[in-house]
């Protein structure tokens, strides 16, 4: 069975890798320099199973394990983290529909959704709470109908081409507060207000509006799981995606790693000297590999967690932290290997540069991060089991 679970990983990794390299890096620079949404590397990724892959099988998707999963997202990310955010993004959108939407609602807002090879987004951020998503605006309010919710949500991933948004709000029962809920909330519903792509630095080919929610009408299937269970379901969300920014990052560092093997071993600094002849140059690239080995490992460990069914909020916020971090540390000295070449666009080491700063912001920060660790580590060392 192992052989099989590691054929089976590996036959997916070559696919991903071979989709990124043939399919995504003709498209990488005119979609980041136009900020333009990759509609034919969608249209390829459908046809070729990858764009639904991370869904049940009974749901229309590949079935792919979470440690699968990532290995296709560092691929996919060694060429473009951005590109395959743009792909991927449903998995995280929709995953409070798979962990606690009724059977109605997954063939609603999934089986349906994946058949049309639509896009779903989330709605957390919103423009005055930052980080702290428990602060939630938003507000869904009981209606002898449903539901009517007033809001305004930043920074939606996949946004402008959403068929259906999961929002996260405060929920009002007969005038009294009862916590956070998600819902799902069709992008045709009367009263949401999609915005423009925001500009941005990083990440552009990622559409990222704000959405406005005024006096929308939802019926009573678009809550999703119980009213008030928005927390517990948003910390499992949050745990499931981070994974996927810990991928991205490991996928990032790859890249960089290996194209800076070749420019070192080709550029001359002296008549006779190749960069990697310098004694430190092989330490800081030895360096960052040594702690892409070690990201990869807390990566690893927290799609193991995952696949089994174990908690693994912890494993995976150290993953995103690790590799996320190490992103923007690797990308900063391989750009200043490159000299005056690491800020040109024709090698995109200044692009990587850019991505792997967003990183470290988007689904969490490094700080928020840490406040996970650091909760966790108190909890463990309370324990009998200890440090």
């Amino acid at each position: 069975m192992a052989m099989e679970e590691s054929n089976s990983q590996s036959g997916w990794k070559w696919l991903c890798r071979q989709f990124a390299e043939e399919v995504m890096a003709p498209h990488v620079r005119r979609c980041d320099e136009e900020r333009a949404f990759p509609v034919l590397v969608h249209e390829r990724a459908a046809a070729e199973g990858i764009l639904n892959a991370p869904f049940p099988e009974e749901m229309g998707g590949g079935g792919i394990s979470c440690a699968e999963f990532t290995e296709g997202v560092a691929e996919l990310s060694a060429v473009c983290p951005a590109m395959t955010w743009t792909i991927v993004f449903n998995r995280g959108a929709l995953h409070p529909v798979l962990n606690a939407g009724t059977p109605e609602q997954k063939d609603l807002f999934v089986m349906q959704l994946l058949k049309l090879n639509g896009y779903a987004a989330l709605g957390l951020t919103e423009p005055e709470n930052g980080s702290n998503l428990l602060a939630a605006q938003t507000r869904a309010i009981k209606t002898d109908s449903g539901w009517l919710l007033n809001g305004a949500k930043c920074m939606s991933g996949n946004g402008t081409v959403a068929d259906v948004f999961l929002i996260l709000a405060n929920t009002v029962v007969n005038s009294r507060k009862i916590g956070l809920s998600f819902f799902a909330v069709p992008r045709e519903s009367p009263g949401v207000i999609v915005s423009q792509d925001i500009e941005k630095a990083a990440f552009r080919c990622l559409p990222t509006p704000s959405v406005a929610f005024q006096d929308v009408a939802l019926e009573p299937i678009n809550l999703i799981g119980r009213a008030g269970d928005g927390e517990a379901l948003l910390h499992e969300l949050l745990a499931t995606i981070r994974i996927g920014g810990a991928a991205c990052g490991t996928g990032l560092v790859t890249a960089l790693l290996r194209d800076a093997l070749t420019w070192v071993g080709e550029r001359r600094v002296y008549p006779d000297d190749r960069m990697d002849t310098l004694s430190h140059v092989q330490l800081t690239l030895g360096r960052l590999y040594v702690e892409l080995c070690g990201a990869r490992k807390l990566l690893r460990d927290a799609a193991s967690l995952a696949d089994q069914g174990l908690p693994f909020g912890k494993e995976s916020s150290m993953a995103k932290y690790a590799a996320t971090e190490l992103a923007v540390r690797a990308s900063n000295e391989i750009l200043q290997l490159y000299g005056w070449r690491g800020i040109a666009a024709d090698y995109g080491v200044e692009k990587r540069w850019r991505d792997a700063r967003a990183l470290t912001i988007f689904e969490g920060s490094s700080e928020i991060q840490l406040l996970n660790v650091f909760r966790e580590m108190r909890r463990t060392a309370a324990s009998e089991e200890g440090l």
